[in-house]
């Protein structure tokens, strides 16, 4: 009987066999790239929807609110300003509780990015201060409870009753026996009187003047471009805008555009809107309209030509596609305080 011994595999099924692997490794390799690509494109999405509605939300809230001084319609409320320096315009701040810079230029005193706007809301903290009793006279020092809002000297303060209100600059601010006593002398304030002697009803709140823009973040993305963000500066005194610091909220912002509804006739409706520069009186702005740009950090997300390709337009500019992926988030806010 003669034995048999296995020869191995021969040439052409050696060949077979590693065209086989090259054409399922190569399948293998265009799934991962694909899902790859998919998922760096889906991750990248899902950042734009997440900040823009964090962008959206935020600003939403802070502009409804501008002119909130405790309560009551501003129509209602005598405003009286003894701040020095006042922190708007004292002859009308009814009119300056919400303003704005449209395509700012390169020596703007915020650093935000040229052809960006700037949006400047004013109001009164959400926080309050009881008044511990009643004042005996209006040039008496203010009296509080507590110090939950971190008062010091030179901050500018709002206080109000609801038909009345006052902002004033804090020139002394102490604590002896639980209480806290706020100061408006004259040295920081055209008079030390107060437009009225205020009781128990009345409460001591910060003067906010919040600033919205777009500004480089001094980052670049992995292809050395730069990044820019939304930044809000909220300052509780009157100061230089360059003393106050402000905060990146929001990554990937890329550009800023706000117009201002304008009430031309007696009801508190937007009639037109238009943007900062055309606005000719403030006090006729009852709502304000507000677009972001967003744009990945990655320029490698989207294709830059052929099919798939982003071909975007954002305030009448068409951007060509470059790999970036971007997405347009706005609102319409309606100023709240002047619409009851």
């Amino acid at each position: 009987m003669r034995t048999r011994y296995s020869k191995g595999l021969s040439l052409v099924e050696l060949l077979v066999a590693l065209a086989l692997s090259l054409i399922i490794g190569a399948a293998v390799l265009q799934m991962f790239l694909a899902s790859k690509t998919t998922y760096r494109m889906q991750d990248a999405m899902s950042r734009l929807q997440e900040n823009g509605r964090f962008a959206v939300g935020l600003l939403a809230a802070e502009g409804r609110m501008a002119g909130y001084m405790g309560c009551g319609n501003l129509e209602d409320i005598s405003i009286n300003v003894i701040a020095s320096p006042p922190p708007l315009d004292a002859s009308n701040p009814l009119g300056q509780i919400m303003s704005g810079e449209n395509d700012v230029d390169s020596a703007n005193v915020w650093g935000a990015s040229p052809g960006t706007d700037v949006l400047v809301v004013r109001k009164a903290s959400n926080l309050g201060l009881q008044l511990t009793g009643n004042m005996a006279v209006d040039n008496a020092n203010i009296q509080v409870e507590d110090n939950e809002l971190g008062l010091k000297a030179e901050d500018t303060l709002f206080i109000a009753d609801c038909t009345s209100a006052d902002i004033f600059r804090a020139t002394s601010v102490s604590q002896s026996s639980g209480k806290t006593t706020v100061a408006h002398a004259n040295n920081l304030n055209t008079s030390n009187r107060l437009s009225k002697a205020y009781g128990s009803d009345a409460e001591v709140m910060a003067f906010e003047q919040i600033t919205f823009f777009v500004r480089d973040t001094g980052r670049v993305s992995p292809s050395g471009a730069a990044i820019r963000a939304l930044w809000m500066q909220r300052r509780f005194a009157y100061r230089d805008d360059a003393s106050a610091s402000a905060a990146e909220v929001v990554e990937g912002v890329q550009d800023f555009q706000v117009e201002y509804g304008i009430s031309t006739g007696s009801r508190p409706v937007a009639d037109v809107y238009h943007t900062a520069d055309h606005v000719s009186d403030w006090s006729d702005v009852v709502s304000v309209r507000f677009r972001f740009l967003l744009q990945s950090a990655d320029d490698n997300v989207a294709p830059k030509a052929g099919a798939g390709s982003q071909v975007f337009s954002f305030n009448g500019a068409a951007i060509a596609a470059d790999g970036h992926l971007r997405q347009s988030f706005g609102s319409v806010v309606a100023i709240r305080n002047r619409l009851r």
